[in-house]
């Protein structure tokens, strides 16, 4: 293949010395694949002269069975995407008018709240209020907003004082009296405390012969319950629900008032205008019964709106969309405030209702003919269009039957195209898996007849997956097309680069070399990668990014074992940091087996059930009595006996079988704290949670299921994180300890102060108890180690959370924690991991804890 690059043979270093060596002809693989895909496309027989009339008769009936298919397909097509046009509009006119009206509910609810939270509150603080949360814009249709007190006989002049000296609008009130009026079987009277008006008109004459009609209704001596508001005003007040009624069916001039002008009867007649009026009760709530709605009601908040400004921007959704608009209040029916748009004659009515605010009621007619040919004629158009291809393809059969050296031609290119995508990467050019694993099988296969030996670098960049998420795929394939012709840069023609997949390259390397050697070219290949990138994206950024590289040499009974060591040797120069490289050392493989092997047995000693929980007590420092276990996992493996954490738990947390091992020990903990109950030892238990457990979707469910199943009270159980997972992924374990939380479980920081987790993220979390690490513990045998533990006790305090220290085991450790003022501890002072029968005795015991040594008549005290 002319693909195949030339190999040049260096003598002892590979950019020292530069020898041709002659690369292998393709190999049988690829020869073999290129004529498998000349077969496939190139040995296809045209048809014979001879039959092409009888082939153009099938075409012809088939070419008419598949026109009338697509004529109705098409219209069918055409009428759906109609009809989902009329939906799309109708969710749009929900969402447009329904965001209007939360808007505005919550413009009156804000009002409400105002008012009910501030009875000094002033009309000239209140128009303040609403300028600053700029009302007409961001609510739609606000016009004006009243508050309407609810006033006794006995406090009539002290209210008339308040308005004379803070009048609604500015407007002086009339010396007479209102005359009183029944609300709730109570006498009283209902009269406008606050008001701020933003008036429609925007002509002057008009404007003030609204004000001029409007005043009298809004100053302090308009009763509106002897007016036409009373009905709702009462029945807002008994409910303790907001009422929506029309403005222009409540307006009823009682006598003594003023009548609408004429100059404005025309113009107030068209106005679509509603007011939602809301009770205002003392304190924060709703009272949850009629009588005490009755004692402490205050008032009502009347919010008034121009529903034209609420229904118009719904209007631009299409041509031919008519809108009415409705409220009902429960168990009665809609009761019609506007319309807009013109109704169209034969067009079904949909109505539509809002989950927010069940009253809401829009009924919706919209047109869903739509513009442009109807459905059948364009179905006709492709049926016509069809058949006449179909007549064209017959008549063209005939030529494209001839050209059969211009078919064998595209066959070939077709081959040349397959050759080349089966064996080269497509985003790179860089041979893929297949030709890589192709070049390395030859390689190994010259080396043991007494070539030059093979080394492989295997590349993998490091944190990839950050430059998708954060600057996109197209930033990504751009790195690694840039990527590989570095690689291709750094090496010699001789040598071979290629791409396995992803973020994943390879190197060749084929000749002599030592240790040195390879470190060189290790070196070139990082050195080259290091460089800045300049990638033409959106904007040019430069992007820097780095490599771990795995290196294997020598002879394998096959290429993939090869492979595989440069695999496992780049996943080493992971664990050590990254943008390095190492050597494939035998031992390597041997750590993996290892871990393979015991994987599978932890697999197996969890189908055999050969994990058991042991308790160490945490005891009260105060007291000396215990107040709860920690649990802890033990494996009781059939040949090495009990088997402690520190030899398997690292292993288990990195498989997914930590996940049903951590729901085994829920449930057992959770199990035996009831038991415990049974016996009238109320105590606690603590259970450590690992990094996949806490970041898996099943965790809560596990932790509810245990709680159930064993009927444990929530607060008993308490859920251990340590300190350094919590900072592998905040936001995500901040979510999960918070749904723990939520259940009434405890939430402890593990092995506090070593994962240097800021105040601030401290905050964030749920946390109950810090449990300090024992390594602070040991260091108060110096005098220089106690600072930073004192720091942390007094931080827990600070914080509110109860403190519990670890590894507690000499008795001059106890009397400087109680010293300093720490909650809880343990360590084998009090007691080591014990079974539970064991553990049984001591929180059952009569006794207690005195500097370290239990008191009380059970077998253990003599321990």
């Amino acid at each position: 293949m002319d693909e195949v690059r030339q190999l040049r043979q260096p003598e002892l270093h590979p950019y020292l010395t530069r020898r041709p060596l002659p690369l292998p002809r393709p190999s049988r693989g690829e020869q073999g694949l290129a004529a498998r895909a000349s077969a496939q496309l190139g040995g296809r027989r045209p048809f014979a002269g001879s039959a092409w009339k009888a082939f153009s008769v099938v075409v012809l009936v088939s070419g008419l069975a598949i026109s009338t298919i697509s004529a109705f397909a098409w219209y069918a097509y055409i009428s759906s995407l109609r009809r989902q046009a009329v939906a799309a509009s109708l969710d749009n006119v929900k969402s447009i008018v329904g965001t209007s009206l939360e808007r505005d509910n919550d413009l009156a609810a804000t009002v409400n709240a105002l008012v009910a939270t501030h009875p000094e509150l002033t009309n000239r603080s209140l128009a303040t209020v609403l300028a600053k949360l700029n009302a007409p814009e961001r609510y739609p249709g606000s016009i004006a907003f009243t508050y309407v007190e609810n006033v006794g006989t006995a406090g009539l002049r002290s209210f008339e004082t308040v308005t004379e000296r803070d009048p609604p609008l500015g407007v002086p009130t009339a010396a007479s009296l209102p005359v009183t009026s029944s609300l709730n079987g109570q006498k009283g009277y209902c009269l406008t405390r606050l008001a701020a008006v933003e008036l429609l008109p925007t002509q002057s004459v008009i404007e003030d012969l609204l004000l001029s009609w409007v005043s009298p209704y809004l100053s302090a001596h308009f009763n509106f319950c002897a007016s036409s508001f009373q009905g709702l005003l009462d029945t807002s007040a008994r409910t303790g629900r907001s009422l929506v009624a029309s403005v222009l069916n409540l307006v009823k001039p009682p006598p003594g008032m003023p009548a609408v002008p004429p100059q404005l009867h025309a113009y107030i007649a068209d106005l679509p205008i509603f007011i939602e009026i809301s009770p205002v009760f003392t304190g924060t709530g709703i009272p949850t019964t009629a009588r005490a709605r009755a004692q402490e009601l205050t008032g009502w908040t009347m919010a008034i709106f121009d529903a034209d400004k609420i229904l118009g921007p719904a209007l631009a959704t299409g041509d031919g969309v008519s809108l009415v608009l409705a409220h009902s209040s429960p168990g009665d029916r809609p009761t019609e405030l506007a319309r807009a748009g013109q109704p169209q004659v034969g067009v079904a009515v949909k109505e539509l209702t809002f989950p927010a605010d069940p009253g809401w009621v829009i009924d919706v007619a919209m047109d869903p003919r739509g513009s442009g040919p109807s459905p059948l004629t364009q179905g006709l158009a492709v049926l016509f269009g069809s058949l006449a291809l179909t007549l064209l393809l017959v008549m063209l059969l005939r030529l494209l039957i001839r050209s059969r050296r211009s078919a064998l031609e595209l066959v070939e290119e077709r081959t040349a195209e397959l050759r080349h995508q089966a064996l080269y990467d497509s985003l790179t050019g860089l041979p893929n898996r297949l030709l890589v694993n192709q070049r390395v099988q030859e390689l190994v296969a010259r080396a043991r007849e007494q070539g030059p030996p093979i080394a492989v670098f295997f590349i993998d960049l490091d944190d990839f997956k950050r430059v998708n998420d954060t600057l996109g795929h197209e930033a990504g394939d751009m790195l690694l097309r840039a990527v590989a012709d570095r690689l291709s840069a750094a090496v010699r023609d001789s040598d071979t680069v290629g791409r396995l997949g992803g973020d994943e390259f390879v190197v060749l390397f084929a000749g002599s070399y030592s240790d040195e050697g390879l470190k060189t070219v290790a070196e070139r290949l990082l050195s080259a990668l290091r460089e800045p990138f300049r990638l033409q994206v959106t904007n040019k950024i430069n992007l820097s990014t780095s490599a771990s590289i795995g290196i294997a040499t020598g002879m394998r009974d096959n290429p993939e074992e090869l492979l595989r060591d440069a695999d496992t040797a780049m996943y080493r120069a992971k664990v050590m940091g990254k943008n390095c490289y190492v050597i494939f050392r035998q031992e390597m493989h041997d750590l993996v087996k290892d871990q393979l092997t015991l994987e599978m047995d932890l697999t197996e000693a969890f189908t055999d059930e050969q994990f058991f929980l042991v308790y160490q007590p945490i005891v009260n420092l105060d007291t000396g009595h215990p107040r709860g276990v920690e649990a802890l996992l033990r494996w009781q493996h059939p040949e090495r006996g009990v088997v402690g954490p520190a030899d398997f738990i690292s292993v288990l947390e990195t498989s997914n079988l930590i996940v049903e091992v951590g729901r085994f020990v829920l449930m057992e903990a959770c199990r035996q704290a009831r038991l415990w109950h049974d016996l009238g030892h109320p105590v606690g238990v603590s259970v450590n949670v690992g990094a996949r457990q806490l970041h898996h979707d099943v965790l809560v469910d596990h932790v509810r299921e245990a709680l159930e199943l064993a009927a444990l009270e929530p607060s008993y159980l308490t859920v251990e994180v340590t300190e350094t997972i919590l900072m592998l992924d905040p936001k995500a374990t901040a979510r999960c300890l918070s749904a723990l939380s939520d259940l009434g479980v405890r939430i402890a920081i593990d092995d506090f102060g070593t994962g240097y987790a800021s105040l601030a993220y401290l905050r964030e979390f749920p946390v109950d108890i810090l449990k300090i690490d024992r390594s602070f513990v040991a260091q108060l045998a110096t005098s220089t180690g106690t600072n930073f533990l004192d720091a942390l006790i007094q931080l827990g305090k600070s914080l509110g959370l109860l403190t519990i220290a670890e590894g507690i085991e000499e008795t001059p450790q106890l009397r400087h924690l109680k010293q300093e003022g720490c909650d809880q501890g343990q360590g084998f002072l009090f007691s080591k991991p014990l079974p539970a029968g064991e553990i049984e005795q001591i929180i059952t015991g009569a006794g207690h804890f005195a500097e370290g040594v239990l008191l009380s008549t059970s077998p253990l005290a003599s321990r």
